[in-house]
């Protein structure tokens, strides 16, 4: 059966070319290669791609993201096609492993690789899990080898970075959508191959950096101003098919947590640095699948979703320093507590617990050690 990778490319060439040299030197030689420019500058799409697998086609317009994928689907010669974008850069072994997931059932529809930060190895997109309000990215954050991100596992959508379907399924179902022309195509593919009875699932074997995923001036910010256009079709259009998964995961990662880190405690005070509206229900659910009691909860939101760094001492307050109560941080991603020196040093953090919106629970001197 034929088979098409499809990279999407509007600017840094540099970038464009090293993407293209990893994916022919990790591809079988009969898999084609079809590369969609698409930019107003057309200086931008003077690249020279001369490679036989190649195909170039070049666009003095931007298509934005579903549109350009849509013209090169109907070019494009597979039937197995695979979407990777120009900031990936593939590890050996990345396609067979995507290829063996994506063919393992006849139910599903998409298979998506592993992204991992280019910066530290620590896992960027896995598949999404949903709550009320909220998309997290199961496990993001944690080190790509973590012994939860070995298996491959069915998810509700997965981000189209890399992403394996098929042409037929693609066609069947009108393509990427072109009135979500930001962020959330990709999800809402997902779940309209779901509609039609097709899962979607993630390859543990299927690794890749993402340099996007870590760098606010890549090539799709230029149209960030879409972002809020988009987010609000994809909400009318799907908000009706998400399922409330969160609690799933939570539940398995609590399983591990407590195998591998058995609690020698059961009370304790929570500090809640989230940017979570329905943040209660994230209490009562972490007090559910860890089996503890809270003596107290004290809300300390931060100012900015998956902020970077929360300094523990600023946030809240030095006098929880000395609390001998063992404390439980609720944050949105436990990344942002790493270089909080002092308070590893000053603290006695022996029992002290982290848990975060992407359903992370970890123990807080594995985050001083950064080892986890």
């Amino acid at each position: 059966m034929k088979e098409s990778i499809i990279i999407t490319y509007h600017k840094n060439k540099d970038m464009l070319l090293f993407c293209l040299n990893r994916l022919l030197k990790t591809t079988p030689d009969d898999v084609e290669i079809l590369i969609i420019g698409n930019n107003v500058n057309r200086a931008e799409l003077d690249v020279d791609i001369s490679n036989s697998r190649c195909k170039y086609l070049k666009y003095d317009q931007n298509l934005q993201y579903p549109k350009a994928l849509n013209i090169a689907v109907e070019q494009c010669m597979g039937e197995i096609i695979t979407f990777v974008d120009a900031d990936i850069f593939v590890w050996d072994g990345w396609y067979e492993a995507l290829y063996k997931t994506f063919t393992s059932s006849d139910k599903i529809g998409v298979a998506g690789a592993k992204l991992i930060n280019p910066l530290t190895n620590r896992i960027i997109d896995y598949g999404i899990m949903y709550s009320k309000y909220n998309a997290a990215h199961t496990m993001m954050g944690l080190l790509y080898d973590h012994p939860l991100a070995k298996m491959d596992r069915r998810v509700q959508t997965v981000c189209s970075a890399i992403m394996m379907t098929t042409k037929t399924l693609y066609q069947k179902i009108g393509g990427m959508d072109e009135d979500i022309p930001y962020s959330y195509t990709d999800c809402d593919y997902c779940f309209r191959l779901r509609d039609i009875g097709f899962e979607t699932w993630v390859s543990a074997g299927a690794i890749a950096y993402h340099k996007g995923g870590t760098e606010p001036n890549n090539s799709k910010s230029a149209f960030s101003y879409y972002r809020l256009d988009a987010k609000g079709m994809y909400g009318m259009k799907d908000y009706a098919k998400i399922v409330y998964d969160n609690a799933e995961w939570y539940k398995k990662s609590a399983g591990y947590f407590l195998k591998t880190y058995p609690l020698e405690v059961h009370q304790f005070v929570m500090l809640d640095f989230s940017t979570l509206y329905d943040r209660d229900s994230f209490h009562q659910m972490i007090k559910e699948v860890l089996g503890i009691t809270y003596l107290d909860i004290i809300e300390r939101p931060v100012a900015e979703r998956d902020s970077g760094q929360i300094v523990l001492y600023n946030n809240s307050s030095f006098e929880f320093i000395d609390l001998v109560t063992p404390i439980i941080y609720f944050v949105d991603t436990f990344v942002a507590l790493f270089n909080n020196k002092l308070w590893f040093q000053m603290r006695d953090i022996q029992h002290d617990l982290v848990v975060d919106r992407h359903g992370n629970i970890l123990p807080l001197h594995l985050i001083a050690e950064q080892k986890c």
